[in-house]
């Protein structure tokens, strides 16, 4: 449900706190930069200014920024102005979380000097009955997919206001306790071992070589370098890194215990299972990196298929399975007992 509401006086000194630091980091920024330019990098500004390349991509970004700055004091302003915030009440059905990298390469003009940054920006998202809603960080993190909550957020700079949670309609303290008491008894419950299936080895086999081959990737660059020096007789300045000797010793030592593991597992022939609750649910999602469906369970938070994401919900009952000699889960099994496999 979304209702429009006139801001509360809280409201508005929440709307001028935001405002005050935006009209205020604009102003640091010219500062702090007509200041590295006169005095620390005098040289460099005069190079990068003196090429027309490097006063285009300078006015580019001088505009891209205080168009950002620009726009959000604008909005934030808008906001007061109108002097209504809206107010969403409903469940929250899931969250995202939004990972955004982005890459720019700038030339320093005559010199030919250049240079590479890159930002990562996190944005934060709520679904309340199905409609996204972006939130601060403090209010994700607390925030849990289940729960009933009233969202107060400006219209137009789309800042959250306030975030509570509610009880449900019908909400019964003594059915709580007893569903606690019951999730406590599952939890401490054991669960027999199961026989490891042609699944659960090639996911085992799969976990090993994954690992494997990410030790040596590390390994190889080196190991190489470690080589080229003893080949051409530097010993002394062997001598002088010798802790990156140590590189891949340690990681060696890692593949084998590894693969010691993987061997054991085999030979075992078993995976244990451990009970758990689910606590939460989160989509991630990467411009890089794809996208990944997480489940938050009380034995850690594991990643899972879209089919499996949707079925589960917070404060089912599951048990997770891993190998006795290992530390990453193979299969989840619901209380209707049917399997589904992590890798």
């Amino acid at each position: 449900m979304k209702e429009q509401l006139p801001l509360a006086p809280e409201d508005i000194k929440r709307l001028r706190r935001h405002l005050i630091p935006m009209m205020i980091f604009p102003i640091m920024v010219v500062v702090m930069f007509g200041l590295f330019a006169s005095f620390v990098f005098e040289d460099i500004f005069e190079t990068f200014g003196s090429d027309s390349s490097g006063k285009i991509m300078l006015a580019v970004f001088g505009l891209f920024f205080f168009g950002i700055i620009g726009y959000m004091i604008w909005s934030a302003s808008i906001d007061l102005k109108r002097g209504i915030k809206y107010r969403i009440t409903g469940k929250v059905t899931d969250k995202r979380l939004n990972v955004t990298t982005s890459t720019t390469t700038g030339s320093g003009g005559s010199r030919g000097a250049s240079g590479t940054s890159t930002k990562t920006t996190r944005s934060y998202f709520l679904y309340i009955d199905g409609e996204e809603y972006s939130v601060e960080y403090k209010e994700y993190t607390r925030t849990k997919v289940g729960s009933q909550v009233v969202l107060d957020q400006a219209p137009k700079s789309k800042l959250t206001l306030k975030l509570t949670e509610v009880q449900p309609a019908g909400f019964d303290q003594k059915v709580v306790e007893e569903q606690k008491t019951e999730n406590r008894k599952f939890l401490e419950s054991t669960v027999q071992e199961v026989r490891l299936s042609d699944r659960d080895l090639e996911a085992i086999k799969g976990i090993y070589t994954a690992e494997k081959n990410r030790r040596f990737m590390f390994m190889g660059p080196v190991l190489i370098f470690d080589l080229m020096l003893i080949a051409n007789g530097l010993w002394t300045f062997v001598l002088v890194i010798f802790p990156l000797l140590l590189v891949p010793l340690c990681q060696f030592y890692r593949v084998l215990r590894s693969y010691i593991r993987y061997n054991n597992a085999k030979l075992y022939g078993y995976k244990i299972g451990y009970t758990a609750l689910v606590e939460d649910k989160l989509t991630f999602t990467s411009n890089r990196s794809g996208n990944v469906n997480r489940v938050v369970t009380t034995r850690g938070t594991i990643n899972v298929n879209t089919l499996l994401y949707d079925k589960l919900s917070v404060g089912d009952k599951v048990i997770l399975f891993a190998p006795k000699q290992g530390k990453h889960y193979l299969s989840l099994v619901t209380l209707d007992k049917e399997e589904f496999h992590l890798r």
